[in-house]
């Protein structure tokens, strides 16, 4: 809990009149009978009682204060006068009943109140003069928080009562503040909150502190701050440097070390204030510190997770920088028409692999994306079964390979979504890929596209390996692998555990959401992806017709001449004039002899980047669209490569159906 260092002070006392330090010897001279000085007292009721406590003499000062006169007190109990309480103190009803404008005290005072006397008045003769606090009544029945001091002399005792109504609320509400004060100390379960003295002694202690350095209050009020440094730090004079730049400069805040009762040190980052009283003078220091330790855990998690972004970049470049000659190469044998049925054979083999590789390499750049919250979609109203068929033409091959029988239902009628249709794409790629992964030769899988009037609904079921139940929830996080909840076989764990995860983050990005669901392993397993749907009238939609029969010059600029040759072959088999440059500056050469109507230009070259040639071109009156074709995919390049002025920004390995609709736009 918050608490305070209890101050060692002399308790304070309001002097009678008549007494020094509110003190009378025993045996001392009694007070003259009503001396006239009384009178000029304003402040304070004083009066005479016998030693039995009933009152014996009642002062001009008295009846001022209490408005009572001399025949409706005197040789009355002194009980009379104060107000009735329960025993905890709470204020109940005056001490006094006025049943006319001239009543006098009750003979029947409270019991609680005569005990409360009896106990103040044996103190006083005890010990020669005794103090008490509380509600006192006045003759028209309103009350008031009196300090009472008593103190004996031969006759009896004389009593000084002082009104503090004023410095009692005070009192209480400076209380009320204080407790307010630590229970918001207390709060702050992550920061220690102490005050020191001036001079460096712990006064105050929080829960937070006793958390942080293992120290209690006990331990600690009473104590120099340097209790919280190391022998070296103290040595070094590290535990007063910050006191004396607080003291000088009103404020402080830096990182140190502390360290803990158990000796392990502690990195925080500590604040200190100077604390000044209403006259604006120095009284002590507010000293808060918080342990860094987590705080700098997650900066060095969060620089990771950007190097690991900017290693990925560059892996998935130098990785498709290979696999462009090589979907190249295996297009131009697929397009040859090749009459051995071997190499056809080994072609779509290939094939199949560099489109696995490529989606990898896909996925492993999404992953730096989905880690820092940088996943992003552009959305636009699209026909969703034409994202379903693409998909599904995509993992054919992988299907017919396998001997799996593929069932798919679509809606008769056109359905829209609002989509990034190359994102939606890759996600139901993923989901098709694991079916087919999981599922044994001979097995099903169904594809069923569903509307309910708010919603698309995708169901991809296969008769597979299924998924654990324990698993289920698991298998949708990053780097999630099924073998971790059930430790047994693969299962979904064959993979790196990224295809699920990128889903998930693909369709909550399109405002949907993704589930799984299962009856056990052995049994097959539904993944269902929820989209919300897009009103728009179908008929209108009108598909471009592919025009095939447009011839172009193309200008391809690379340095890596495998890749640059490769192209050339590829599209002389689709027909285009096609030309190869492997550098920048002599692109600009063949572009002004060519003259080519399109240009598939690489971006990072040695002697010119794509940039630069971009530019050199355009000055030299070359008017020909200029796509960038380059192995970095990020959405920053993209968006630079636009912003220069490129038509478009493709990414090797590019695919046939992507080179001929850029050549055809």
């Amino acid at each position: 809990m918050w608490q305070r260092q209890t101050p060692v002070l002399q308790s304070a006392r309001e002097v009678s009149a008549g007494t020094h330090a509110g003190v009378v010897p025993r045996g001392a001279a009694p007070y003259p009978s009503h001396p006239a000085w009384l009178d000029a007292l304003q402040d304070v009721a004083v009066f005479d009682l016998a030693s039995d406590g009933h009152i014996q003499q009642w002062s001009e000062a008295a009846r001022r204060v209490l408005g009572y006169v001399d025949d409706e007190v005197v040789g009355r109990h002194v009980s009379c006068l104060l107000a009735r309480g329960d025993p905890d103190g709470e204020l109940l009803a005056a001490g006094v009943h006025h049943a006319s404008a001239a009543t006098s005290p009750t003979d029947q005072p409270d019991e609680a109140i005569v005990a409360t006397c009896a106990q103040w008045l044996d103190a006083a003769r005890a010990q020669a003069s005794a103090e008490w606090r509380g509600w006192c009544a006045r003759r028209d029945g309103s009350v008031f928080y009196a300090h009472l001091n008593a103190v004996t002399h031969a006759e009896g005792l004389a009593v000084a009562c002082h009104d503090v109504t004023v410095r009692h609320a005070a009192e209480e509400r400076a209380g009320q503040a204080e407790a307010r004060r630590a229970q918001l100390a207390n709060a702050l379960h992550d920061h220690a909150v102490c005050e020191l003295s001036l001079d460096g002694m712990i006064l105050e202690w929080s829960d937070g502190a006793t958390a942080l350095t293992g120290y209690s209050a006990s331990e600690a009020i009473g104590q120099p701050v340097s209790l919280l440094y190391s022998r070296q730090d103290i040595a070094a004079g590290n535990d007063l440097a910050a006191h004396d730049a607080v003291r000088a400069q009103g404020q402080w805040s830096g990182e140190e070390r502390l360290q803990r009762k158990d000796g392990t040190l502690v990195r925080c980052r500590l604040r200190q204030a100077l604390t000044r009283d209403a006259a604006a003078c120095p009284i002590g220091i507010l000293w808060t510190a918080r342990d860094m330790s987590d705080a700098a855990r997650l900066q060095e998690l969060e620089g990771a997770g950007r190097r690991v972004q900017a290693f990925l970049a560059i892996l998935a470049h130098e990785l498709r920088n290979p696999l462009a000659p090589i979907r190249n190469a295996v297009d131009v044998i697929r397009l040859s028409s090749p009459e051995e049925g071997r190499i056809r054979h080994c072609a779509d083999i290939i094939g199949r692999q560099v489109h696995l590789l490529t989606r990898l390499v896909t996925d492993l750049m999404d992953v730096g994306r989905v880690t820092t919250g940088k996943l992003k979609v552009q959305l636009a109203p699209t026909m969703y079964n034409e994202i379903v068929s693409t998909s599904l033409e995509a993992i054919r091959p992988v299907l017919d390979v396998a001997g799996q029988r593929l069932t798919v239902t679509l809606p008769t009628d056109p359905v829209f979504v609002n989509a990034d249709s190359g994102r939606l794409g890759q996600v139901l790629s993923n989901l098709l890929s694991n079916a087919t992964k999981y599922t044994p030769r001979g097995g099903a899988i169904s594809v069923e596209v569903t509307t309910d009037g708010r919603n698309v609904i995708t169901t991809i079921a296969d008769t597979g390996q299924g998924v654990a139940p324990e698993a289920i929830d698991r298998i949708f996080n990053l780097f999630a692998q099924e073998s971790d909840a059930v430790g047994q076989r693969g299962g979904l764990a064959g993979g790196l555990g990224i295809g699920l995860a990128l889903a998930r983050a693909v369709v909550e990005a399109h405002g949907g959401a993704i589930q799984a669901s299962s009856p056990g392993e052995g049994r097959g397993s539904t993944f269902t992806v929820i989209l919300p749907e897009v009103e728009m009238d179908g008929a209108a939609v009108i598909p471009e017709a592919p025009d095939d029969s447009v011839v172009r010059r193309v200008l391809i600029v690379d340095d890596n001449t495998d890749s640059a040759d490769s192209m050339v072959e590829l599209l002389a088999v689709l027909g285009h004039e096609a030309r190869a440059a492997y550098g920048g500056a002599q692109a600009l050469e063949v572009a002004r002899a060519f003259v080519p109507d399109v240009v598939l230009l690489d971006l990072e070259m040695p002697d010119m980047d794509g940039y630069e040639v971009l530019a050199a071109m355009r000055a030299g009156g070359l008017r020909a669209r200029v796509f960038a074709l380059t192995g970095r995919g990020t959405a920053d390049d993209r968006r630079r490569a636009l912003d220069a002025g490129f038509a478009e920004h493709l990414v090797k390995p590019l695919t046939v159906e992507l080179l001929t609709g850029a050549l055809r736009a």
